[in-house]
C-alpha cells in the first residue's frame, strides 16, 4: 500500500489583527483560502482536511465545491492547537503522515511542498520541517506516530512547538531557497506585499 501525507489546513482562527476574515480576502484569481487548497491540491499530498471556525458557514460556501474534506472546530476560539486536534482526529488510517499548513500562506507553492514531501519520504526522521536563511517554516510534516502525543496537548502545553522542543532529535531540515515558507498574512501590510508580490 502506498504510503500518504494528509495536509490539514488550519483556516479557523479569527483573523484579529486582519480585522476581517483573511480566509476570504481577494487574492489572485479567488479568494486566499481557495489559492492555498489549490496549491495543496496541486502538491503530492493524498488528501487535504481544511479546518474552520471563525466565519464557518462563510467559509464552507465559499470552499464548498473543493475536493477537500471540511471539518468544524467548535474550540476554534482556543487557538491554533485545537485546530491541529480537530483536523488530526479526521486523518484517516490509511495514512502515514500529516502536513500542517496554515490559510495566511498563499505564496507555498505546490513545487515548495513537494519538497518537504520528498525530504520526508527520504529520510528516517518522523518530522521534517522547511528551513530558510535558520528559520523553521511550513508546512511541517509529523510521522503519525505524534498523532496521541499532539492529542493529549492542552492549552498550556505551548502547543505543537512543544512537540518539536520535545522531539529534537526526531526532526529533519530540509534547506529550501525561497523565503515563501516563512511569509504569513497577519496584518493589511504583509497582504499589501503579498498582492504585489503576486502581480510582479
Amino acid at each position: 500500500m502506498e504510503e500518504k501525507i494528509t495536509g490539514i489546513l488550519l483556516a479557523a482562527g479569527l483573523s484579529t489583527r486582519m480585522g476581517t476574515p483573511k480566509q476570504l480576502l481577494p487574492f489572485g484569481n479567488s479568494t486566499m483560502i481557495e489559492t492555498v487548497i489549490d496549491n495543496l491540491l496541486q502538491s503530492k499530498l493524498g488528501e487535504v482536511i481544511v479546518v474552520i471556525g471563525h466565519q464557518a458557514d462563510l467559509i464552507r460556501s465559499t470552499i464548498k465545491s473543493e475536493p477537500v474534506q471540511i471539518v468544524f472546530n467548535p474550540n476554534f476560539c482556543d487557538g491554533m492547537l485545537s485546530s491541529v486536534q480537530c483536523g488530526l482526529r479526521s486523518v484517516l488510517k490509511s495514512s502515514s503522515a500529516f502536513a500542517i499548513t496554515l490559510v495566511d500562506q498563499p505564496l507555498i507553492t505546490p513545487d515548495l511542498i513537494d519538497i518537504v514531501i520528498a525530504a520526508h519520504y527520504e529520510n528516517n526522521y518522523g518530522i521534517t520541517i522547511p528551513r530558510f536563511n535558520d528559520q523553521r517554516g511550513h508546512p511541517a510534516i509529523f510521522d503519525c506516530q505524534y498523532t496521541e502525543e499532539i492529542l493529549e496537548l492542552d492549552q498550556h502545553s505551548g502547543g505543537v512547538r512543544s512537540i518539536l522542543q520535545t522531539h529534537v532529535d526526531d526532526i529533519y531540515y530540509i534547506q529550501v531557497d525561497s523565503d515563501r515558507i516563512l511569509q504569513d498574512i497577519d496584518e493589511k501590510e504583509d497582504y499589501k506585499r503579498a498582492i504585489e508580490s503576486i502581480s510582479r
